[in-house]
């Protein structure tokens, strides 16, 4: 063979072994973006999940105390009441100043439960945007994972 010919040859070596070498490491690096990416997916996937967990489990806390808090409240009405129905014309002067006293507690009471029920409302929002984050987020994964060609079991 000519020295040409050799040189030539070993120049498309040359040039085929830089093009493998380098279409090999931008492979290379997409998939290290790729796996970057869906790391980065699932951990916000995975805090967004915790945050929801424990929103919906504050909810059912501050849910079961309000059901403890609304039989606290029928009983001092019924205390209430028990003192309005002892006689016909109203509240007996014998037993007037513990009847105001239960009245004042339970108008009291009442108002609280107001504001436990408004915060309570303001955390079934906040859970219902925390429950919607981490869809989304489950979501954009999916999308990810589909749009990289790995498969989603």
């Amino acid at each position: 063979m000519k020295r040409g010919g050799r040189v030539v040859l070993g120049s498309v070596l040359l040039l085929s072994m830089a093009a493998i070498l380098y279409f090999g490491a931008q492979r290379i690096l997409e998939q290290q973006r790729i796996r970057h990416e869906v790391e980065r997916l699932r951990d916000e996937l995975y805090r967004a999940r915790v945050a929801a967990t424990r929103c919906r489990q504050g909810l059912s806390d501050a849910e079961r105390q309000i059901q403890e808090f609304r039989g606290r409240l029928d009983s001092m009405r019924a205390r209430v009441d028990s003192f309005e129905a002892l006689h016909p014309r109203g509240v007996p002067e014998a037993v007037y100043e513990p009847y105001l006293e239960a009245f004042d507690t339970y108008n009291d009471s009442v108002a609280a439960w107001d504001t436990l029920e408004m915060r309570i409302r303001t955390q079934e929002a906040a859970c219902r945007d925390a429950v919607a984050r981490h869809n989304a987020l489950r979501d954009s994964l999916e999308r990810f994972l589909a749009a990289s060609g790995i498969e989603v079991r």
